[in-house]
């Protein structure tokens, strides 16, 4: 790959992860993007990934810092897209 095209994909995922810094994700939508429950909860307890559930009452939703979510994203095996076309 193109030293030039390196460069736009880093400050890509630079800003994105500046744009998300304060969006926030369901528990659901976070198993999903980091790839399971159990890798989930392994970065919880890792404290890689930022969380809270608000308190009152017991049926509120965890919510999850998206850019941590973004940072931990397992990447698909099969995943021609992204080498294929640069």
């Amino acid at each position: 790959m193109p030293e030039p095209a390196v460069d736009v994909m880093a400050q890509k995922y630079q800003s994105l992860l500046r744009r998300t810094e304060r969006l926030h994700v369901s528990y659901r939508k976070a198993v999903m993007l980091v790839g399971g429950e159990k890798r989930l909860e392994r970065l919880m307890l890792e404290e890689k990934v930022r969380y809270s559930k608000p308190e009152g009452s017991s049926n509120t939703m965890w919510r999850f810092n998206f850019a941590d979510i973004i940072r931990n994203v397992k990447p698909l095996a099969n995943s021609p897209y992204f080498c294929g076309s640069l």
